[in-house]
């Protein structure tokens, strides 16, 4: 009885809304379970290119995406699923997320989030961004999630206008 309530209330949302439904995450990220912050890597350096903290953005029509880059100075960045060692550094992206919950508290960032990006690249896209005032946030995390300690993390904000 619940597996046939589930599935026709399944259906009724894709009736509804006219979409199928997200496909589940598989995105697990590390197999590395250390719950202890890897150590910020000497001379590391993170800065935001773009977009400038208060620039207006063009979006890239017709799906509003927002390509957002860093300038980054350190080790080199390893994907979830190459790393061996806590060490193995990436970074995340967060586009009006506050990171103050998971900069420098040892909390892992979460993982299949559309406005959290786990990247071994130094530009990354949102898609669906609408216009108005947005916030990016960068960190420096290592294979398990966590961000360095002391916290590696650069932050700007902008204003994201219709494709001109």
């Amino acid at each position: 009885m619940i597996g046939a309530l589930s599935a026709l209330l399944l259906l009724a949302g894709v009736i509804l809304v006219g979409q199928t439904p997200a496909a589940p995450c598989t995105d697990t990220g590390s197999p590395i379970a250390a719950s202890t912050a890897a150590l910020k890597p000497a001379g590391v350096l993170l800065a935001i290119v773009s977009p400038r903290a208060g620039e207006m953005v063009s979006e890239a029509m017709p799906a509003e995406s927002l390509s957002v880059t860093v300038d980054y100075w350190g080790p080199r960045l390893v994907a979830a699923g190459a790393a061996h060692n806590v060490d193995d550094y990436h970074l995340v992206f967060f586009l009006d997320t506050d990171d103050s919950a998971y900069v420098g508290t040892g909390a892992p960032i979460p993982r299949c989030n559309s406005k959290i990006v786990h990247a071994i690249t130094t530009s990354v896209s949102f898609e669906h961004v609408p216009h108005g005032s947005h916030t990016l946030y960068v960190l420096l995390v290592g294979s398990n999630d966590i961000s360095v300690n002391p916290p590696v993390a650069a932050s700007a904000s902008f204003v994201a206008t219709g494709a001109q």
